[in-house]
């Protein structure tokens, strides 16, 4: 397990590459480097044999290897973080078991999935409850309850999405009962279908590739088409109903500056944008060790767990 590595290890198992370049460096010599990865953690690499390097240079999505090599300080970082300097990189054969190379994470998928057929049917305005019901319906239900929020920055791993959902969903309610003379419907609207556009923009394959789709116009984008191609057959749902709606889904990354096509107007938005914050900050808490600091780069900073 990546989590349990030391510095003088020699290492040989099936891991995750996560392929992030393929250069030369000032001795021209060629080399990879890029990430480690298995459902206990990552680990940085770099290789500079030629087998290895022309095998995976062929990848442009996150693919299964069987890793040989050594275990040691990376000399780069400032940190005493480790690295692994890799020697062999083949495709895993028919006995090299894979199921440890998909995140996963320390929760009830069960009850969750209790908790968000709940808060759909909590919403009692009728346009905004047949339209979310209409969108988290069937296919999309059922991926729901599977997909990852993040390829790797918060909630990365099976159930991310559900329980990311979830949660925005309890943060925000608790925020408009006490902030008060809010409209509930669209806060539970809007954080149940604030992120459903990540279905198409994260594949649940191995490793969380970006699809093209994702690519070309992330999930703020496809998930506010598609409210809106849904919302606008919906009799019971007014435009300007669906307006608020889409105004919470484009915006609830609160500013352009961190990807919103649209800043927060309303106070609706806000919660929104605050509860959807909220809970990806306190969710890198999550592997992490007691009483340790560790960097975190969703954040830039170091953290800390008390």
């Amino acid at each position: 397990m990546i989590s349990e590595f030391k510095a003088g290890d020699k290492i040989e198992q099936p891991c995750l590459v996560r392929l992030q370049k393929i250069g030369t460096s000032s001795n021209g010599k060629a080399y990879a480097k890029g990430l480690l990865e298995d459902n206990s953690g990552c680990v940085p690499f770099i290789c500079f044999e030629a087998g290895p390097i022309n095998r995976l240079k062929t990848i442009d999505v996150p693919r299964p290897f069987v890793i040989g090599g050594n275990v040691d300080v990376n000399k780069f970082a400032t940190d005493m973080s480790l690295q692994v300097i890799v020697q062999k990189a083949d495709v895993p054969g028919p006995k090299d078991s894979i199921d440890n190379l998909l995140p996963k994470a320390n929760i009830d998928l069960e009850d969750y999935k209790k908790q968000f057929d709940a808060l759909m049917a909590k919403i009692k305005d009728p346009g905004l409850s047949k339209l979310v019901k209409q969108i988290l319906s069937g296919e999309t239900y059922e991926q729901m309850l599977i997909n990852p929020a993040g390829m790797r920055l918060h909630h990365a791993y099976i159930g991310g999405l559900l329980q990311h959902t979830v949660n925005v969903s309890k943060l925000a309610l608790a925020m408009a009962h006490a902030i008060g003379e809010v409209d509930e419907d669209l806060i539970l609207a809007g954080t149940l279908l604030h992120d459903v556009g990540k279905l198409q923009e994260i594949s649940p394959e191995l490793g969380f590739p970006y699809t093209t789709p994702g690519r070309l116009m992330g999930h703020i984008s496809i998930g506010a088409m598609q409210v809106d191609e849904t919302g606008r057959q919906i009799k019971e749902l007014s435009k300007e109903r669906l307006d608020a709606l889409l105004h919470v889904i484009l915006s609830h990354h609160g500013e352009q500056e961190k990807g919103s096509p649209v800043a927060c107007s309303t106070k609706e938005a806000f919660i929104v944008h605050y509860a959807d914050e909220a809970d990806a900050i306190m969710n890198q808490y999550q592997n992490m060790k007691d009483k340790s600091w560790e960097y975190n780069k969703m954040m830039q900073r170091y953290l800390y767990k008390g």
